[in-house]
């Protein structure tokens, strides 16, 4: 790994590509509450962590074409929304994501002419922002039921996983998309599975969490009876000392 610019990065929420209108990433930050428990007997502060926590804010341009940021901002949804940054567009580009609800959706008009905007997500759902890689190369096509590169992590894990799915367009049928494990490169089975996607259920987002034994190779296959799915895949291995356990 090497030091690396913002250049070319995307950014997706419910399934939307708004890379093309997102101007900066405000903030990505993953905070922990600290709990002050200090006895009598101790001369200074004892602290303990407390619950995690998530929150992403972006500054973006007005855009009122179909699935652009007035389309998918101007509701101020009750439900949660899947936000994703990724850093750049390769297999294995850092990227943070968040389940959480959006709390803003505000627009100022600069004495220049500009329309700028910023909204803001906090994490709603029991999981903090999550900084994740990419298991797409960015955005990719799959014309039908297929399965793309396998992606070698160096050896299994045993403390689960969380997947992540922006599903930007699909133009005929129902696609489920699925991740893989393989011990050898060869023999694979599926991991986990997203929720089937209808056509017209398209742009759509999900998190999906495994827990246990997750082995050293992963890949993305979808199945069924479709035409062109255009989506991206983020995950993050459990780690024992995770805010949250899978």
């Amino acid at each position: 790994m090497a030091k690396k610019s913002g250049l070319a990065g995307l950014f997706f929420v419910g399934g939307r590509d708004l890379s093309g209108d997102v101007s900066a990433i405000n903030n990505a930050a993953s905070p922990v509450a600290v709990l002050d428990m200090t006895a009598l007997d101790k001369s200074a502060i004892e602290r303990v962590r407390g619950l995690g926590d998530g929150n992403m804010e972006v500054a973006l341009w007005f855009d009122d074409a179909a699935n652009a940021t007035h389309d998918a901002f101007k509701g101020l949804p009750t439900a949660d929304v899947i936000a994703l940054y990724g850093q750049g567009g390769a297999v294995g580009d850092v990227a943070a994501a968040l389940r959480g609800k959006q709390i803003n959706y505000d627009w100022s008009r600069g004495a220049d002419g500009s329309l700028a905007g910023t909204v803001q997500i906090q994490g709603s759902a029991g999981v903090p922002l999550e900084w994740c890689n990419l298991l797409s190369a960015g955005k990719i096509t799959h014309a039908s039921a297929t399965s793309s590169a396998s992606k070698d992590d160096a050896a299994a894990t045993s403390n689960g996983a969380a997947f992540y799915l922006e599903l930007a367009s699909l133009a005929t049928g129902t696609v489920t998309v699925t991740i893989e494990d393989s011990a050898n490169d060869a023999d694979w089975a599926t991991l986990a599975s997203f929720a089937a996607v209808a056509a017209a259920g398209a742009p759509t987002a999900e998190r999906i969490e495994v827990s246990g034994t997750v082995r050293r190779y992963l890949r993305i296959t979808t199945t069924g009876t479709f035409t062109t799915a255009v989506f991206l895949v983020a995950y993050r291995r459990g780690t024992a000392q995770d805010t949250e356990a899978y």
